[in-house]
């Protein structure tokens, strides 16, 4: 049996060890808490940051939209200390090269002191008329002769524009064209056939023009401009040109059949009158399309010329044109920063025009009222940063219209 100093001794080892393992269990929820609550700190200055950091993006936000609001765009920088330097509005950076482009094109740009631009454009028309000269034998037989007329036209023109903006405001223009036209007349009756060909190069109606901004563009309304357009008569009139007959004569059957047509000596250039066109312009950016549209009057004032008659002889007078409304309407999607691509659409109606012969009263030329509608696809590709490349098609809608148009411009802004 043990005695009691053994007793006593084991007792003592055996509350150590109790101590001991108490103690580390005490150590191990201690480490337990420290690491918890590391890692809750951690996660508290994770939120932290992403706190400011979405405060910063609001405060951004809520200034960008206080401008456009207000009319303006602005651009946002890094986070910055709160000073007064740092919290006034800064304006954004030009828009870029394909939206400028098309703003250019189909409304009107402030943002550069001169512009440059060269051009070519190529309208091409043909016109076929059946004619009948003879009578309807009851009703259902025709006795006489068939002919088919047909107008063939192609004109090219060459121009050099100039925009100057006085300020972010107001734009002045000017427009000096080159025209060069060939026109083919074709007569055939009875299977002869008659043709001559007329061509003409001169300097076209130069045209003087302005461009005010009225209102910005903001949430609610769009970019309105106004535009003033004056065109001079520099070009070439049509008025009291004398016309040639010509005269083919073949054998048919052993019998002599002849075919006349008859053209003009020399073709305008011009319409040989003032004419002042009054417009608005409207752009609304949509993201990612820009909608824009115009719409204006034509008024053209009357003239006198020394003849106003194909006829031998002069006989003076007076020519009015008739005036003319137009619209246009379209979209336009800039694909990358340099690239811009557009679909329109434009219409014109003409009234008829007048003339009068010295001392007398005005009459109406029959058939001389008109209605040109034209479907436009317009490409835009910006070569440098000053230089730019405008393409477009245009396919006519009606009859008073081209057959189609090609034009390509080269606008240059300083």
């Amino acid at each position: 049996m043990m005695n009691r100093s053994q007793m006593l001794g084991r007792s003592g080892v055996t509350v150590s060890l109790l101590a001991l393992a108490i103690s580390q269990v005490a150590y191990a929820a201690e480490a337990a808490t420290a690491s918890e609550a590391e890692q809750l700190k951690f996660e508290i200055q994770q939120l932290k940051l992403i706190n400011e950091k979405q405060a910063e993006t609001l405060k951004k936000m809520e200034r960008r939209l206080s401008v456009v609001e207000q009319g303006g765009s602005v651009s946002v920088t890094a986070a910055q200390p709160k000073t007064a330097a740092s919290t006034e509005v800064i304006k954004e950076a030009a828009p870029s090269a394909s939206v400028d482009n098309m703003m250019e094109q189909e409304h009107a740009l402030f943002n550069n002191d001169l512009t440059l631009e060269f051009g070519m454009n190529y309208s091409h028309y043909d016109r076929k008329e059946l004619v009948l000269e003879g009578f309807l034998a009851l009703d259902a037989i025709f006795l006489g002769d068939i002919s088919v007329d047909d107008v063939s036209a192609d004109i090219f023109t060459f121009d050099m524009t100039g925009r100057y903006n006085i300020n972010d405001h107001w734009q002045l223009g000017v427009n000096i064209p080159l025209v060069y036209r060939e026109t083919t007349f074709q007569r055939n009756v009875n299977s002869v056939g008659a043709e001559a060909t007329v061509d003409e190069a001169a300097l076209g109606d130069i045209t003087l023009t302005s461009a005010y901004k009225l209102f910005q563009e903001t949430a609610t309304r769009p970019d309105i401009v106004w535009n003033l357009s004056i065109k001079t008569p520099t070009g070439s009139d049509p008025y009291g040109t004398p016309t040639i007959t010509k005269t083919v004569n073949r054998v048919v059957n052993g019998s002599v059949t002849s075919d006349q047509v008859t053209y003009p000596e020399e073709l305008p250039t011009g319409s040989g009158l003032w004419s002042i066109s009054n417009s608005l312009s409207f752009v609304k950016t949509t993201d990612p399309a820009i909608l824009f549209a115009n719409v204006g009057y034509t008024y053209n004032i009357a003239g006198g010329f020394n003849d106003i008659s194909s006829t031998q002889g002069n006989q003076p007078g007076d020519v009015r044109l008739g005036d003319s409304i137009f619209y246009g309407l379209g979209m336009a999607f800039a694909l990358n920063e340099r690239m811009s691509t557009s679909l329109s659409l434009s219409q014109r109606i003409s009234q008829k025009s007048e003339t009068r012969l010295k001392g007398e009263s005005w009459e109406e030329i029959f058939g001389s009222d008109g209605n040109a509608a034209t479907f436009n696809v317009g490409v835009t590709y910006a070569l440098s940063d000053n230089l730019s490349m405008s393409t477009s098609l245009g396919l006519g809608l009606t009859p008073d219209a081209p057959d189609y148009s090609l034009g390509i411009k080269f606008p240059y802004r300083f």
